[in-house]
């Protein structure tokens, strides 16, 4: 787990959150109830932010969505 402290306020690190997006969660606001991360100052917000958001586009496809024909 990555030990680099995103949010200072509340001590929040990197992997924590990666923790969170890797077990489906898609929105900061999301991060921020689970970990309380960017609800005090806000100075830490447009980091998670680039995190959620590298993490959506990086995140591996479902096999079974590509493969759904409709049928």
């Amino acid at each position: 787990m990555t030990r680099r402290l995103v949010c200072f306020c509340n001590a929040v690190e990197e992997g924590e959150m990666k923790f969170y997006l890797k077990k489906g969660v898609l929105s900061t606001s999301q991060i921020q109830e689970l970990t309380r991360a960017g609800t005090t100052c806000g100075k830490c917000l447009p980091e998670i932010d680039e995190l959620v958001e590298g993490y959506k586009k990086e995140k591996p496809k479902d096999l079974q969505k590509r493969l759904d024909l409709g049928l």
